[in-house]
């Protein structure tokens, strides 16, 4: 492999894995328990990023009025008690 070629992979592989991070965060929504940590949201959103393509919560986004690309996740946050800050 040429020298150019290691470079490109390199910079693909780089440019590949820095998208890979949820789209919100801590500060983008409340709980009804307003107790809850970072660290407890972030246990949350890895669960809904996981689990954000199952049916049930695609359903349950658009029942609460989520549409687009982020239906299941927020749908997945929402029954976690997890409700987002409009912005």
């Amino acid at each position: 492999m040429s020298a150019g070629t290691k470079i490109f992979v390199a910079c693909a592989v780089a440019w590949t894995l820095s998208g890979c991070g949820s789209a919100f965060n801590y500060e983008d929504f409340t709980h009804a328990d307003s107790y809850k940590t970072e660290k407890e949201f972030s246990a949350d959103s890895r669960k809904c990023e996981a689990d954000k393509d199952k049916h049930s919560y695609k359903i349950q986004g658009r029942e609460f009025g989520f549409q687009g690309e982020h239906t299941g996740y927020l749908g997945c946050m929402q029954v976690q008690g997890w409700n987002r800050i409009a912005g």
